[in-house]
Formats: structure tokens, C-alpha cells, sequence
């Protein structure tokens, strides 16, 4: 956003919100423009969302908050400026909770608190997701599944996903900056718990040792390139360790002993809980669908909506690898498989269907041509990241439609049973690849699965309603 879209935008929150006059204290945090006003009732909260760059509004206890994005910072210092405004310092997000007082604790309210925690926590690293999604898009465009311009040998496509694998084989990096930042740690800390399971020492005992004992702990060796789960969830804990040694420890050694301890605490959490937690979940539910999908149909039909419904959840969880190594190694023995690989398949189209749905039903222009962006690298690419943490996460009531066509998912694969023989991508190009040799039936089945996952999505998506 240029400087003059800033001025303007901070023109317009100052006006709707009764001016600089109106302003008790005003300060941000990593989303948010957080103002205490001396008289509420002057607020035109609708007006407020209609301001381009204004993504949503919410009142905390007395506090009104307009939420901006990763822009804050500077949409901050251009009210201040305007309005004439003593700048504060940024406060921590984690504070929310001071000002909407004690709440009976709920899975719905469980449920807020891990969303809000996630999603500015992706908010931040979203941009750069997609432009590594758009080079693998060009790269699967290019190359030889598509246009074939060019080989899969050829320096461009290796470049192109070079690009890709830059972002997403080092994920945990990023997710650990943006994660710290929100819990408002140092975002170095983030980086490295990050930097932690990826250090090439441990990367290159994967194949060649099971297990490896930090601090006495036996901790299972593997790869946790590109996970999403173990940063999103060291980085929490950290966050009470850091800030517990902050509280009581002398300031003369706080440079030096809060990272020390805090590093010596954290190695053995991350190694032993937060890094593997992922597989193990995993493991455990891959064995249950696994068996329910050789049990006769009522259990099939009952694993399969099972699976396709938490399936979102696993994938958010960075839970879906074991399912994954699963149904390869059955594709490996028979050649085929009919459970586990078309409901991930359709699920990616279910994915890019509720996009394609927030694309009709959003209102502002540029959360519709971010979104529109999201779902063309998707359906292009075979890339779901970018729509399921930029629609799915940032606009919450669209988890209801994804679930919605994971239902239809699962019903269509315990009843109708498409066999996949073909591991393929999830494009607009490929999505009847995988159901060919199985003949006309099949691919009927398989064709009718994909389409059934994207238009529910589509439909469903549309009946939502979206916090702009």
C-alpha cells in the first residue's frame, strides 16, 4: 500500500471515528489499530469496514479495534501524524483476553484462541507463500504435464522450483518469525526454534539412525522440512517460558541466561513433543481409517466422513503426512488405492471450490483480487496453502462450506468407491488423470468426485457470510 493510500485511508478512520478529539489513548499491535475513545456512541462502525485497506472491526471492553493486517505498523504512524497523535508502543495481542474479562472456558471460545493465534500468525507470510506458489504454477504450466514447453531437465523448470521449495522446505523459519512476533517475542527466537529441526547435522541422520538422544531424551529422527505444526506450537510454549524468565530474573542476566535457558528447555520439547507430535497423531488415526476402509460399508461410510471432516483439521495441524505415507505404501502394493488418495485428491478441489465461492461473495475489490489470485495458483498449480490460510483462515465462517463439501466427499467415496491408479496433482489440467485405467465406471466416479468436491464448495461458500 503506498503512502498516499495510507493518508488517505488514516483520513478517513480518523473521521468516522470522531477525530483526533475523540481519542482517549490510541496504539496497535501486529494487525490492529487499538483506540480508546472518550465517547463510543460517534463510531459509525459500518462506515469503518467500507474503508479500503480495513479488513475488520471489533469492540474489546472499551477498546475499539480496526484490524489492518501486516501494514499496522505504518497505517499507525500515518494517524498519528494526521491526527496529531502521540505514537505508544506496540502492545501484545495476547492482552485481548485483560480487556474482554473473565469468560467460561468452551470449545467454541478454545477454538477462537487457536485462530486467533494461527491466522496473524500466517497473515504475515502469506504474500510470499504465494509467489512461490505462482513459480511451481508457471513451472507445472511449462512443463511437461501441461503445455510441455519445456522438459523437466531444462535449468528454468529446476529454477522455478527452486523458488518454490525455498519457501516451503524452510517454512518452519518463517512460521517461527511470524509466530514469535504475534506472541510479541523476539522474533529470533522464532527462527530459531525453526532453524532447530531443520539444522543440517540432524536433517542428514534421516535414513541413517532411528532415534537420537538429546539431553538424555530418545527423540525419533526425521525430516520436518515444510511442517507447519511443530513451530506454531514450540513458539506458544516458548512464549511462557520467555516471558516467565523475563518476570524474575535479574536484568543484568537477562542477555545472556533468558535465551540460554530458554534454548536448553525448548531443545528437548522441541525434539521429543512439538516435532513429532504430528506423526503420532497421525500414525494413530491413519491406523483407525485405515481399518475402518477395509470393514464392510457402514463402517467404510462411516471412516470416510470421518476422515473427510477432520481431514481440514489435520491438514491445519500438519497431521496429514502419515495419512499420506499410508495410502502410498498401499498404492505401492496393489497398484491402486480407493480411500485415502481420493478423499486428499477431492479435498484439494473441495479447497479451491469455497475460493472460487469467497470470490463471488466478497465485496471489497482487493480482497477479490487477492482471493481470485489465490484460487488461480490453487487450480493451476496444485498448490492449497495459499487458499486455505488466506480464505479459510482469514475468513472463519468458510470453514462451514469446506466441511460442508468434505461431507459430500465423503459420502461420494464410500458409495460410489473410485479407485485412484495414478498419483497425479490436483490441477485443472490433471484432475482425471488418477481415474483412467480404471475404465468408464471409474472414471465416471472419479471425474464425478472431483467435480461434486469443487461445486459444493462453490455453493456452499456463497451461503457464508464473510468479515470484511
Amino acid at each position: 500500500m503506498k503512502k498516499k493510500q495510507h493518508e488517505e485511508m488514516a483520513a478517513s478512520i480518523l473521521q468516522e471515528i470522531g477525530s483526533n478529539s475523540n481519542v482517549a489513548t490510541f496504539s496497535h499491535c501486529v494487525t490492529r489499530l487499538r483506540f480508546t475513545l472518550k465517547d463510543k456512541s460517534i463510531v459509525d462502525d459500518e462506515k469503518v469496514k467500507e474503508i479500503p485497506g480495513v479488513i475488520g472491526t471489533q469492540w474489546l471492553g472499551e477498546q475499539y479495534q480496526i484490524i489492518v493486517g501486516p501494514e499496522v505498523d505504518d497505517i499507525y504512524e500515518t494517524v498519528c501524524e494526521l491526527g496529531n497523535i502521540e505514537a505508544a508502543e506496540a502492545v501484545n495481542e495476547n492482552l485481548d483476553k485483560e480487556l474482554t474479562g473473565n469468560k467460561k472456558i468452551s470449545l467454541k471460545g478454545l477454538g477462537n484462541a487457536i485462530l486467533a493465534y494461527l491466522s496473524p500468525s500466517m497473515t504475515g507470510i502469506i504474500p510470499m507463500m504465494v509467489a512461490a506458489c505462482m513459480c511451481k504454477t508457471i513451472a507445472a504450466l511449462l512443463g511437461p504435464e501441461v503445455l510441455n514447453v519445456i522438459p523437466n531437465t531444462s535449468d528454468l523448470y529446476i529454477v522455478l522450483n527452486f523458488m518454490y521449495n525455498a519457501f516451503f522446505y524452510f517454512i518452519p523459519l518463517f512460521l517461527g518469525y511470524s509466530a514469535a512476533k504475534t506472541l510479541n517475542i523476539n522474533p529470533t527466537y522464532g527462527i530459531y526454534l525453526g532453524a532447530l529441526i531443520m539444522v543440517p547435522e540432524f536433517i542428514g541422520l534421516v535414513g541413517v539412525r532411528e532415534t537420537i538422544s538429546v539431553f538424555g531424551i530418545s527423540v525419533p529422527v526425521a525430516s520436518y522440512a515444510s511442517s507447519f505444526l511443530p513451530v506454531i506450537l514450540g513458539v506458544w510454549i516458548m512464549s511462557y517460558i520467555v516471558k516467565f524468565l523475563n518476570k524474575y530474573m535479574y536484568e543484568a542476566l537477562k542477555p545472556i541466561f533468558v535465551p540460554l535457558i530458554t534454548i536448553l528447555i525448548m531443545a528437548p520439547v522441541m525434539f521429543a513433543v512439538c516435532a513429532p507430535l504430528g506423526t503420532y497423531i497421525g500414525n494413530i488415526v491413519g491406523d483407525f481409517f485405515i481399518t475402518l476402509s477395509q470393514s464392510n460399508f457402514v463402517f467404510k461410510l462411516i471412516g470416510a466422513m470421518a476422515l473427510s471432516i477432520l481431514l481440514p483439521y489435520m491438514v491445519l495441524g500438519g497431521m496429514h503426512g502419515a495419512l499420506v505415507n499410508f495410502a502410498i505404501l498401499t498404492f505401492t502394493q496393489n497398484g491402486s488405492e480407493s480411500f485415502i488418495l481420493p478423499i486428499m485428491l477431492a479435498y484439494n478441489f473441495a479447497v479451491f471450490g469455497v475460493a472460487l465461492g469467497a470470490v463471488f461473495k466478497l465485496k471489497k475489490p482487493e480482497n477479490k483480487t487477492a482471493v481470485a489470485g489465490y484460487f488461480a495458483t490453487g487450480i493451476l498449480g496444485s498448490v492449497t496453502e495459499p487458499c486455505l490460510y488466506g480464505v479459510i483462515m482469514k475468513y472463519r465462517q468458510t470453514m462451514k462450506a469446506l466441511l460442508i463439501a468434505c461431507v459430500v466427499v465423503g459420502l461420494w467415496v464410500a458409495v460410489f468407491t473410485p479407485v485412484n491408479y495414478v498419483i497425479s496433482t490436483a490441477t485443472v489440467f490433471t484432475f482425471f488423470i488418477p481415474w483412467i485405467q480404471g475404465g468408464t465406471a471409474n472414471i465416471i466416479a472419479g471425474v464425478g468426485l472431483m467435480l461434486a468436491a469443487f461445486i459444493s464448495g462453490t455453493i456452499a461458500a456463497l451461503f457464508v457470510n464473510y468479515d470484511e
